[in-house]
């Protein structure tokens, strides 16, 4: 047949112009099948989506599922698009047939063995007529040769299509609806449809119509139909474009959820922290209230029991002396005994007893408070709102800021701000002054929020430093000190923490007061024993302002700081003990880095949103298993998925629910290499819990973990400890397999929140998620190093160390996975990075033996391993 068509039309069929051309490419062949029914178009009509489907199952779409159906004036849905179409009132027969597929459907009959349509006979066709669009069996095609009704029509053997070089297209004459017979051969400007000739002289009449012939019409046409191309095209380029930037804002967005998730948690434990304060001091207030009670009716119960003594050993006395005293007996005792009854008569105590003791909370007013403080959400919205309300408080504020001191509004945003100034930087509520008692030290004193100076601290004239603006250079004058570079992004916070002193308080009501403010010379000088002044100059220790923390770096003037001990510390006592100290090193230098990542391709890719076989949903860990199996915490289908290492699914194991044996938001998975048990750590009935399974998926046992907040990282040494990281109280515990706590270790001074944990030898390296950097522990919890600095590990969420003692740190940061290389004592080797998919949220890293690298991306709900790396 191919051979046949070949001859016929060559490689297809395309008509004499190129404007009315009807082609039969492949993509075209495919076009001629119904998205329905999966078979040729048959009367295809077209919706207002313009998708073509057969009439009968445009038909179908228009019976419910009973059987029964619909009224035609009812909307239909695309199957594809799922664009809604009215229905005319004679159903889909009445919607526009396409009449191109349907010329391209009747040529591509041709090919086949076609039958004439013009006669009963069912005789084979040998040409067709152009005009009546029939094939003609050899007697039609004789007939329309000699009879004078086919006269003038065009006929075409097929013998001749088949000798001739030319590609012909053949057009059906359409039809008027509404008039039997007559061909459409004007078109309606008003009303914007054919017409024929009996059409211009009822529907369509001259003078009221204005009517154009096809032909004539035709060219202006086909212009609007190109320009509606070329405007569609440009829409959609638009359309790509915002696709583009609605996926960042995804992202972005998923990016503001969790930190936002993460800012009401630290709300939540700030609060509870708040009300188990409260609670202490009330148990403490009642049992002191109790005691006092206690006491006194104790003291009255002892005295009423003395009381009720005497009473019966004067009655008995009496009795006998009234039952066996004479006359003479009882006048010389009589005194006496009624000396003693006066005496308890009248000096009996009261036995009435009016002691209350209760609690007395005001839970409405409580629960309206916490509402009011606990916080809000901003959306785009609000600052809209915000916006507009400025700007209408805008005079008003600048008629009252030349009477009144300016506000200063306490919030949790950074203290440094970029300056145009260089190595100028400007601190939010900081004021320049001088250390009081230590000459040539410019050193910042802290203010009180819309407090003024302190009496007696004189500014520092330096005309390089503007109000407000704190010169960091300026604190070289510091006797054994140098100068201090740019400060990096822990020093900010701690400074930002070291200015926060006063902040911390309830700013004044307005018009209050002035109360004298808190500076650094008064902390250094002043009483020590105030916790308050104690922590926060532990936070500026925290600086590396001062070399040698103990003896305060050798600074002049201020050697009778040791005299006051802190929280009662006897003089002499180091402020920081070695481990404190070791945890107060700086990060490490900005690394030199390459100028551009080298790029790592996808070797393959699995997983997506659902729940069924190799679906995912929200999976939050991965780990390797002996085998290099990736097995998966499936979080919310409440499951663990294994998977071999080219990704074809194994098996899963887990039932929803909180008993034991049960997966409740599985998090973290980890095996044990000696037996190939499973170790995951879900939600269950406690904040955390941690549950041993066979390498079969079957149920061991229970450990215990309530001290343990949110699993942020989970490990197994190769001695078959398990080593969970806790995300919430930074803190490292190392449980073993029978569930017993063997060590743990509390690393929140060196870091603000761990994300992964990996174990190399006997030292253990944390993922700082906030901190930008890898912090490196040995076995006993002491610090040993950093790994890692911003915008090189930027928000760092996986972490492997390879065979050779490559440490690999990946993150997810600006939506594309980013691994940098670095030797065991933090030298940056190399970078690598995936441009080729957009990752939200990655979770975790692991090497395979073979240098591929695998990581989980949750908020794609799939599994990346990533072409080879290099040879481990």
């Amino acid at each position: 047949m191919e051979e046949i068509n070949g001859e016929l039309y060559g490689d297809g069929l395309v008509s004499l112009g190129d404007e009315g051309s009807l082609e039969s490419t492949d993509n075209g062949k495919q076009e001629q099948n119904c998205k329905i029914c999966d078979n040729k178009l048959c009367s295809p009509r077209v919706l207002s989506c313009l998708h073509v489907f057969c009439e009968a199952c445009i038909d179908k779409l228009m019976v419910n599922e009973a059987g029964d159906s619909l009224k035609f004036d009812l909307a239909v849905e695309c199957p594809l698009c799922k664009q809604e179409t009215k229905m005319p009132g004679g159903g889909a027969v009445s919607l526009p047939s396409d009449y191109v597929l349907t010329n391209i459907l009747d040529v591509s009959a041709m090919d086949q063995s076609v039958v004439c349509t013009c006669c009963k006979s069912k005789e084979p066709a040998v040409a067709r007529c152009t005009d009546c669009s029939h094939f003609l069996c050899a007697n039609c095609n004789s007939a329309h040769e000699f009879m004078r009704c086919f006269e003038n029509h065009r006929v075409v053997p097929f013998d001749a299509l088949r000798s001739s070089k030319e590609k012909a297209a053949v057009h059906k004459p359409i039809f008027c609806t509404r008039h039997v017979g007559e061909s459409l051969k004007f078109y309606c400007c008003e009303c914007e449809v054919g017409a024929c000739t009996e059409c211009l002289t009822v529907d369509h009449k001259v003078g009221e119509h204005r009517c154009e012939r096809i032909v004539d019409a035709e060219p202006n046409l086909r212009a609007e139909l190109r320009t509606f191309i070329v405007e569609a095209n440009a829409r959609a380029v638009a359309a790509g474009c915002a696709s583009v930037k609605l996926d960042d804002a995804l992202g972005d967005l998923q990016r503001q959820r969790d930190d936002a998730e993460n800012i009401i948690n630290e709300a939540f434990h700030a609060y509870k922290s708040a009300l188990e304060r409260c609670r202490e001091k009330a148990l403490e207030e009642l049992e002191r209230l109790h005691k006092e009670r206690e006491l006194k009716v104790m003291d009255l119960f002892d005295r009423v029991d003395k009381t009720v003594q005497r009473i019966d050993c004067a009655c008995k006395f009496a009795a006998r002396l009234l039952r066996r005293g004479d006359g003479t007996e009882i006048v010389m005792l009589k005194k006496t005994v009624a000396s003693q009854f006066t005496r308890l008569l009248e000096g009996a105590p009261e036995f009435e007893v009016d002691y209350s003791l209760e609690f007395v909370t005001k839970m409405e007013k409580f629960d309206a408070v916490t509402e009011d403080t606990f916080g809000i959400f901003r959306t785009e919205a609000t600052r809209a709102e915000e916006r507009k309300r400025a700007s209408e408080s805008s005079a008003i504020v600048s008629v009252t800021s030349n009477s009144h001191s300016p506000a200063i509004s306490v919030t949790n945003a950074p203290v440094f701000d970029d300056y145009p100034l260089g190595n100028v930087r400007r601190v939010t509520g900081v004021s320049v002054g001088s250390l009081v008692g230590v000459p040539g030290v410019g050193v910042p004193s802290i203010g009180v929020p819309g407090v003024g100076a302190v009496t007696g601290v004189g500014a520092v004239p330096n005309p390089g430093v503007l109000p407000g603006v704190v010169n960091v250079n300026s604190v070289g004058a510091v006797t054994g000190v140098g100068g201090v570079p740019t400060l990096p992004s822990m020093v900010e916070y701690n400074l930002q923490q070291l200015a926060s002193i006063a902040e911390k308080d309830v700013p004044p009501p307005p018009h209050a007061s002035p109360a004298p403010p808190f500076t650094l010379a008064e902390l250094l000088a002043g009483d020590l024993n105030s916790p308050q002044a104690y922590n926060n100059l532990q936070a500026l220790a925290k600086l590396g302002l001062n070399a040698d923390v103990n003896g305060f770096g050798g600074v002049g003037g201020v050697g009778n700081i040791g005299g006051v001990g802190p929280r009662g510390v006897s003089p002499g006592r180091p402020l920081l003990t070695p481990a404190e100290e070791a945890a107060l090193v700086a990060p490490p230098a900005p690394l030199v880095r390459a100028n551009k990542a080298t790029p790592m391709h996808i070797r393959f890719k699995f997983g997506q949103l659902g729940g069924g076989k190799g679906q995912f949903n929200s999976p939050h860990g991965f780990c390797l298993g002996n085998d290099e199996d990736i097995i998966v915490a499936d979080t919310n289908n409440h499951r663990i998925t294994v998977f071999d290492k080219s990704g074809n699914h194994k098996f899963n194991f887990g039932v929803a629910g909180k008993e034991e044996g049960q997966l409740w938001y599985p998090r973290k998975v980890a095996v044990v290499r000696a037996t190939g048990k499973f170790v995951v750590c879900d939600r269950g009935n406690e904040r955390s819990r941690m549950q041993i399974f066979t390498k079969n998926g079957h149920f061991l046992k229970k450990i215990a973990v309530r001290f343990i907040d949110i699993v942020a990282g989970l490990a197994v040494t190769a001695e078959g400890l398990i080593v969970a990281v806790d995300s919430v109280t930074p803190t490292v515990f190392i449980l073993s397999e029978e569930g017993d706590l063997m060590s743990w270790f509390d690393c929140s001074e060196c870091m603000r929140e761990p994300s992964d944990i990996a174990i190399s030898g006997k030292e253990f390296y944390v993922c700082d998620f906030k901190g930008h950097c890898v912090v490196v522990f040995d076995d006993e919890g002491r610090f040993l190093r950093r790994i890692g600095c911003e915008n090189v590990t930027n928000f760092p969420n996986g972490i492997d160390v390879s065979d050779a003692g490559d440490v690999l740190i990946g993150d997810s940061h600006g939506n594309k996975f980013h691994v940098a290389v670095f030797s065991r004592d933090g030298v940056l080797v190399t970078e690598f990075e995936c441009p080729y998919v957009k990752v939200s949220r990655c979770c975790g890293l692991k090497i395979t033996s073979e240098g591929y690298i695998v990581t989980l991306a949750k908020n794609n709900h799939h599994v990346l391993v990533l072409n080879t790396l290099y040879i481990v």
